[in-house]
């Protein structure tokens, strides 16, 4: 997925292609993680996450989408120039969706 056309701009874009190519037991996996455990995917789930969408690569519009999720100034400046914490909130997102499909309380 190194084609710049096919990089996903936003984080629900990114969500849904992610979820769309999740095997099940790797969206279970990731469904039944708590919160404070979701560190353990970024060797994987992560690193994956930063080289298909680009987050290595000059994927601004979804480095900037992901630094528009926090509130703090210094958090959006960190996250705008640290594709593994972009690709940490993309991975939550991956996580409250399956959870919300699944009636999973947070």
């Amino acid at each position: 997925m190194n084609d710049i056309s096919i990089w996903p701009e936003t984080i629900n874009e990114g969500v849904e292609l992610m979820i769309d190519t999740m095997s099940d037991i790797d969206k279970w996996e990731l469904l039944n993680a708590k919160k404070e455990d979701l560190s353990r995917f970024h060797y994987t789930l992560g690193m994956l996450i930063c080289g298909w969408f680009g987050l290595y690569n000059g994927n601004t519009a979804m480095l900037e989408a992901c630094a528009n999720t926090r509130k703090n100034e210094i958090e959006r400046l960190i996250a705008l120039s640290d594709p593994e914490e972009a690709s940490a909130i993309i991975i939550e997102a991956i996580w409250m969706r399956l959870r919300a499909e699944m009636k999973v309380s947070v």
